[in-house]
């Protein structure tokens, strides 16, 4: 591989730096890949920084029987592969958000014994989630016992869903101006909003030797590289994809990303196609490979999306995930800053137009540079110690 030219100038423009240093506690929920990542992404940032500070990271959903959190992680991987329809139904629905109430009530409850021993255990000076659930749970927490910590709220998708809205949440980060204006429509003051996007890991701001890497793995960068995932679990049909795109008579080349799915990764090996195709399981060099991609094939999953924004890469989003996703896909769409297949066997039409008009991605790739917000990471963490800052000096 080659050698990396560094990430970008992060700044030393910021809060100060504090006396003793500011304790984050990070909320996330293990099921959802992409929340576990963003959380990460804010840990990381934050340390390098402020390397004084100590930041603990929390899966919200330990604090669960084990009934409960296998229950809710078998109910949502088995709504999302066989019934989206009902995931859809349920997802952001204002009447069944009104009649769980209760449920959430209750459960806001039965964590907060545990969060109070973690909050006593941590004593952090600021707490941000990247999941709605630990951010109610944290919420109730703060309302019931006149907690006085920053609370901050990060979304990871381009749309908010009715369960992020709390009173005792003290800033929303949001990825966009359109998700500003829902939480203004829902009275939430301008003050309590910061624009800042989607934090991704810093490894998405440096760049690599493109000639050695392509050396590395065969390809040649004369020819369009096609990159296609389906997130960290190979979800979605790529196998079809991927036997679609093959079709294409342009010499071009495939990278796939089969994640955990070992038995796509299994039968990519074993097959003989006519493009060149390098197949990888789960792999951390999705920045490197992104780098090399003429093209991106992947659900519209929050972190994905606003990785390829960072590194520029033009996103031909398919089948998207009922609910969260699939408000990504409008957004970019909306924005110009991505295309959409409607199904695997139309993903080859959709990329077949994009080779053959080299204008439009580049077209795509000027609108991905109004959209993205690639330093979200680095302004979060800045967010947070100031308000560290500003609760000490409050004092």
């Amino acid at each position: 591989m080659g050698e990396s030219n560094g990430p970008r100038d992060l700044g030393t423009s910021g809060p100060a730096v504090l006396p003793s240093g500011p304790r984050v506690l990070l909320m996330h929920v293990s099921t959802h890949l992409g929340h576990q990542q963003a959380s990460r992404a804010i840990g990381q940032t934050v340390q390098r920084l402020y390397p004084q500070a100590h930041v603990t990271s929390v899966d919200a959903s330990q604090y669960a029987s084990r009934l409960v959190r296998w229950a809710i992680a078998q109910s949502y991987l088995s709504l999302i592969r066989h019934q989206p329809d009902v995931w859809e139904y349920l997802y952001d629905n204002p009447t069944v958000h009104r009649r769980i109430q209760w449920l959430r009530t209750l459960l806001h409850h039965y964590h907060a014994a545990n969060l109070g021993r973690l909050l006593e255990t941590v004593r952090p000076d600021v707490i941000a989630c990247t999941q709605a659930y630990p951010c109610g749970i944290a919420a109730h927490f703060k309302r019931v016992h006149q907690v006085s910590i920053p609370l901050v709220g990060v979304l990871t998708d381009y749309a908010p869903h009715l369960y992020w809205f709390h009173d005792d949440v003290d800033v929303y980060v949001v990825p966009s101006e359109e998700v500003k204006q829902r939480f203004l429509a829902r009275g939430v003051e301008t003050s309590r909003i910061r624009v800042l996007g989607i934090p991704i890991d810093l490894r998405f701001l440096e760049q690599v030797d493109r000639a050695a890497l392509a050396r590395e793995f065969g390809l040649d960068l004369a020819d369009p590289i096609i990159l296609i995932m389906g997130g960290g679990s190979g979800f979605g049909p790529l196998r079809e994809i991927v036997m679609n795109l093959d079709r294409l008579p342009h010499p071009c080349q495939f990278i796939v990303v089969a994640g955990r799915n070992l038995a796509l990764h299994h039968w990519l090996m074993r097959q003989r196609f006519r493009h060149r195709i390098v197949s990888f399981g789960y792999i951390r060099m999705i920045p490197q490979l992104m780098d090399l991609a003429t093209l991106l094939i992947s659900k519209p999953g929050g972190l994905t999306t606003s990785e390829a924004l960072a590194k520029r890469l033009p996103l031909v989003m398919v089948n998207p995930i009922p609910g969260q996703e699939a408000y990504n896909a409008r957004y970019l769409l909306a924005q110009g800053a991505a295309v959409q297949a409607n199904s695997a066997e139309t993903v080859r039409q959709t990329v077949r137009d994009l080779l053959d008009d080299p204008e439009r991605i580049e077209a795509l790739r000027r609108r991905i540079d109004e959209v993205a917000r690639p330093m979200a990471s680095v302004d979060i963490a800045r967010l947070l110690v100031s308000l560290v800052e500003q609760a000490r000096v409050s004092a």
